[in-house]
């Protein structure tokens, strides 16, 4: 598990068992902007993203990412607005998809209704299940905190996401501390204010047009 990037591990929360998501999908995005923090590639304050590392990766969707950023930023190399990110970046559910496919992670099925195709993807349930449950661990205060684990839940507390995935009142109240920064320990410290920044951000990103499925 620990060789998943953010947005796969996102993209996994999402999923159900019968190949249907959670509505939060667009905020895959945000998913993608904790990631490219995580690696040292952005800069976060208050609403705005500053590119720090654009060097070639070798990841497409992270090379891509950094391109939209670098272009959005012109010439003078001015910090890019969130949202505006967040708006460019919004489908990105699939190429997640796909990349979980492929490692055998989720599988995929396109069917057809109504004579229209659509692709379906079921997630390793194992797989799942383990992020679930360092979820649930985190909102019991049962694990240690790093900084990959604190960004996640600030991406799956702001989107919404947790509201959905069963945690109780206790839980998700430990889980909103994490997302602002609040006692996270010597380990995860350096996470706190990029997380507490990007949980604003996605939390404040009300321009999302999102569609619940089944």
């Amino acid at each position: 598990m620990s060789s998943l990037s953010l947005p796969e591990e996102f993209v996994l929360l999402l999923h159900k068992d019968n190949g249907g998501y959670h509505m939060m999908a667009d905020y895959t995005a945000g998913a993608e902007l904790g990631e490219l923090a995580l690696r040292g590639r952005v800069d976060l304050a208050g609403k705005k993203i500053r590119i720090t590392d654009a060097s070639p990766s070798g990841i497409a969707w992270i090379d891509d990412a950094t391109a939209l950023l670098r272009k959005l930023s012109g010439s003078e190399e001015k910090p890019v607005d969130a949202g505006t990110f967040f708006w460019r970046r919004k489908s990105r559910r699939k190429v997640h998809c796909a990349a979980l496919s492929e490692r055998q992670l989720m599988r995929h099925e396109q069917k057809s209704a109504l004579l229209v195709s659509y692709d379906s993807y079921f997630p390793d349930i194992a797989t799942r299940e383990a992020l679930v449950d360092r979820l649930r661990a985190a909102g019991r205060n049962e694990c240690e905190l790093d900084d990959r684990l604190v960004m996640l839940v600030a991406v799956v507390r702001a989107s919404g996401l947790a509201d959905s995935l069963g945690f109780d009142r206790e839980e998700r109240t430990r889980l909103k501390a994490i997302s602002k920064g609040e006692d996270l320990g010597a380990v995860a410290g350096s996470a706190g204010p990029a997380a507490a920044t990007l949980a604003t951000m996605v939390t404040s990103a009300n321009w999302m047009n999102v569609a619940t499925m089944a």
